[in-house]
């Protein structure tokens, strides 16, 4: 296929106003990360129930809290690259099924092995939505309207997390089994998403990096759009040094990971840790941490077409960083752990600035700064290096919360958000109102 055989085409989608496809597409991506949201921090209140119930320790809980995030690691490498080679909604369209099976299976777990082990293969399923879902949305949207749409889905992250607290102290009556409705409950939504992703066409990106003209025609049809025979002007694309990309976006996916996933995941029993409240009020407080979350990713749909992503990126690794820096400076004067009202604020800024900043935009940047005939194996890359710095975070922290306290994981993190700043600032590149196109070279 030659480079611009579908210029006018892709420009033609660029250009298109938002329409009930648009926001189908969008709706079932987003279903994909709310159940990637639900799943991975919904072992954070189910551990307050396995924990007793199995009789582990403080290993063990790491290891069940880092498994999914493993199955991650491996899915988001395997199917990106698959993704690129036989397209997007092969995959898109059945990894969902998985997700249904293993969320059951970890239900019926019998055992903390059972469990590891279904919890992992679960993370095989949303490895794959990582790396397709920010794709596909990208891919479809039209260019002004492009950063709200990829905001979405990581909205939708964090109110499956919300909604897996929630139910955390729904179930909380339920006693010793809560945890196996919590991990089952995934399932439902899994399996009404995998029906109606059936619906869903080829990207219109993909379809002309292929010149999938069969593909292309249904896409115009649905659209609307003309058929023409014009000849095609290429787009002004940037000179595009995907080595410098490469280090950028994947270093800052995955200093967001090792930032946020340590206390992501086990706020709840942290704060049990630090005296604060019971059971019912450790996910009280969670879920309000949550809301915030969600009222972050809100600031960011709303202001990413505005803004833009860079800046944004910077400040907000920087405020993640500094919050946890004054915890730590209160822990060392005066050795006692902070009071609720120093605390709270502190974690409030924390979770805003991760969910509304530095959690948007390191997943989109991968999705931007890369092209089409690479753009998913970029993101499933992106989403296994990303793990690593989750499945750090997911074992030391708990790990070293035991042994030492809290104070020198809350002074690493200040390291981290710093260095993430310093990254975005020297490496990063804006995105806002530019073509996927113009984006590559």
């Amino acid at each position: 296929m030659e480079k611009n055989d579908n210029t006018n085409f892709l420009r033609e989608m660029d250009n298109l106003k938002p329409s009930r496809y648009h926001y189908f597409i969008d709706i079932l991506s987003d279903m994909g990360y709310f159940l990637d949201g639900y799943d991975l921090l919904v072992i954070g209140p189910a551990l307050i129930f396995i924990a007793p119930l199995f009789h582990i320790g403080a290993v063990i809980s790491s290891l069940i809290g880092v498994a999914t995030i493993v199955g991650q690691l491996i899915g988001g490498a395997v199917f990106g690259f698959v993704a690129d080679m036989k397209g997007r909604k092969v995959i898109y369209q059945w990894d969902m099924l998985i997700f249904a099976v293993f969320a059951v299976l970890s239900a019926l777990s019998q055992n903390y092995i059972e469990l590891i082990a279904f919890r992992a293969l679960l993370g095989l399923a949303i490895g794959a939505d990582y790396a397709l879902t920010l794709s596909i949305i990208g891919e479809f949207s039209p260019v002004k309207h492009r950063g709200k749409y990829l905001g979405t889905g990581l909205m939708s992250w964090w109110i499956g997390g919300t909604f897996a607290v929630a139910l955390g102290l729904l179930f909380l009556p339920l006693g010793n089994i809560a945890w196996r409705w919590l991990l089952g409950a995934g399932a439902v939504p899994a399996i009404i998403v995998l029906i109606l992703r059936r619906r869903v066409d080829e990207t219109p990106r993909y379809a002309a990096e292929r010149n999938q003209k069969n593909e292309i025609k249904d896409i115009k049809e649905k659209f609307k759009i003309k058929n023409d025979n014009d000849s095609n002007t290429p787009f002004t694309a940037e000179k595009a040094n995907y080595k410098k990309r490469g280090v950028f976006t994947f270093t800052s996916w995955f200093l967001n990971d090792l930032i946020f996933y340590g206390i992501g995941i086990y706020t709840a029993t942290l704060l049990l840790e630090l005296g604060y409240s019971s059971h019912s009020g450790s996910l009280e407080l969670t879920l309000v941490l949550y809301i915030i979350g969600v009222i972050g990713t809100l600031v960011f749909v709303f202001t990413a077409d505005i803004l833009g992503r860079k800046k944004w990126q910077e400040y907000t690794f920087l405020a993640q960083g500094v919050a946890l820096f004054i915890l730590a400076i209160y822990f060392i004067v005066v050795r006692i752990a902070p009071p609720i009202l120093l605390l709270f604020p502190m974690f409030a800024i924390f979770y805003f600035a991760n969910a509304g900043g530095t959690g948007e935009t390191t997943g989109i940047f991968v999705s931007e700064l890369f092209p089409t005939r690479m753009r998913t194996t970029a993101m499933g890359a992106g989403t296994a290096i990303s793990r690593v710095g989750a499945i750090i975070s997911a074992v030391i922290f708990p790990i070293t919360l035991k042994l030492y306290g809290i104070v020198p994981m809350e002074l690493l993190l200040f390291v981290v958000g710093v260095a993430g700043f310093l990254i975005t600032f020297s490496l990063g590149e804006e995105t806002k109102d530019k073509s996927l196109e113009e984006l590559s070279d």
